[in-house]
């Protein structure tokens, strides 16, 4: 079963850049989704939602209930799933009232700031809370056939990974998944440099002065024992122009370098493939502009199952993510992203800043949230 078979019924908690973002996207699949209300302090951003919606990135809004606090929401909304917009520290006390309430929560990310919060909030999970957080990284449709393949053995046990997606947890998230990895340990080496480059476009649009300017790059190391992650990000690579992303992955029988597949085929001989991208929209299309998926030799790696709406790859992962949220609390299916491995991904993203300050190697430790919930990562690239 899918959330298709009921409109699942979402409460927001915030009213932010993320909470805007959000809402658009559940309002472009109004088969998928009702939102119930969004529940906001800001008394303008209220009288905004009640006559023409949050607006975000230039785009219109569209009207939702609006409410002034939490317990509001939950009586005249009755949502199936809050997801909850605020920062870390602000949103702990309203997931511990969210769950004594029995309400699910999707929280932002990071899950919580220190070692301590992560652990408590795992503990509220152990103790029978329906909390997941909203990381959406993987789930992003190039990424998520990029982890097929790493996935289908095509390249062999995968042994390296370098990713260069996106900052902290987030990249970090992707890193494991590329290697296979859950809660194993790992020894971190890492350095921060500042380096000079051009202005990226922001959410309003593009830099009215290209003089270039500083920005740190991160690089680290995760040495996983036989498996070993490099994970690098710039500051300002969201939305530039001058750094692109980057996924390679390497295995005894192959490698994928961003959309291209090298591996020897079972006759003994080279085989060289790319990753298509099959969209609807281009030059004599007339069946609307949206991304169809994408393959590989013909077989799909991500089929995206909220066509034919017209949504960009990042709004795409963040309706996979809703979506995979509504089918586990309605009809029990795997939740996307877990505290245990968001936990994970804050506490590795702490110890690579640290190896980074230090300019010492690190080694990780296991902690609580790990107990019981190693396992090797499935289902990622599929829609």
């Amino acid at each position: 079963m899918t959330s298709q078979d009921r409109t699942a019924r979402i409460g927001i908690v915030g009213s932010g850049f993320r909470a805007r973002t959000m809402l658009r996207v559940l309002q472009a699949l109004p088969d998928r989704f009702e939102v119930t209300g969004v529940a906001t302090r800001n008394a303008a951003d209220r009288a905004e939602l009640a006559t023409r919606g949050l607006s975000a990135a230039g785009l219109p809004g569209v009207p939702a209930p609006a409410y002034a606090s939490v317990p509001e929401l939950l009586a005249g909304g009755r949502p199936d799933v809050v997801l909850l917009t605020l920062p870390a520290g602000a949103a702990q006390p309203v997931i511990r009232d969210l769950a004594t309430a029995g309400v699910p929560v999707l929280t932002e990310t990071p899950a919580a700031g220190a070692v301590e919060e992560l652990a408590a909030l795992q503990q509220l999970v152990d103790d029978g809370a329906c909390v997941h957080v909203a990381e959406q990284y993987h789930l992003e449709p190039l990424v998520g056939a990029q982890l097929a393949v790493a996935r289908s053995g095509l390249l062999g046990e995968v042994t390296d990974a370098h990713v260069a997606v996106a900052h902290d947890y987030h990249g970090l998230s992707v890193l494991r998944r590329a290697l296979g990895v859950t809660f194993e340990d790992a020894e971190i080496t890492a350095r921060r440099d500042i380096r000079c480059v051009l202005p990226s476009p922001s959410r309003e649009g593009d830099p009215e002065d290209l003089t270039p300017v500083d920005t740190v790059h991160a690089t680290a190391w995760l040495d996983f024992g036989g498996r070993l992650g490099t994970y690098e990000f710039d500051d300002v690579q969201y939305r530039s122009w001058v750094r692109s992303p980057a996924l390679l992955v390497r295995g005894e029988r192959g490698e994928l370098r961003d959309d291209v597949v090298r591996r020897v085929g079972a006759d003994g001989l080279p085989r060289r493939s790319t990753l298509a991208r099959v969209a609807a929209g281009g030059a004599g299309s007339h069946e609307g502009m949206f991304l169809r998926g994408y393959t590989l030799d013909g077989e799909w790696l991500y089929r995206n199952a909220f066509r034919p709406a017209r949504l960009p790859d990042d709004e795409l992962s963040i309706a996979r993510l809703v979506a995979g949220m509504a089918d586990h609390v309605l009809h029990g299916a795997p939740a996307p992203y877990s505290v245990a491995e968001a936990a994970q991904d804050q506490y590795l993203q702490l110890e690579v800043r640290r190896a980074a300050a230090s300019g010492e190697r690190v080694r990780t430790r296991p902690q609580p949230w790990a107990q019981g919930h190693a396992c090797r990562h499935t289902g990622d690239g599929r829609a």
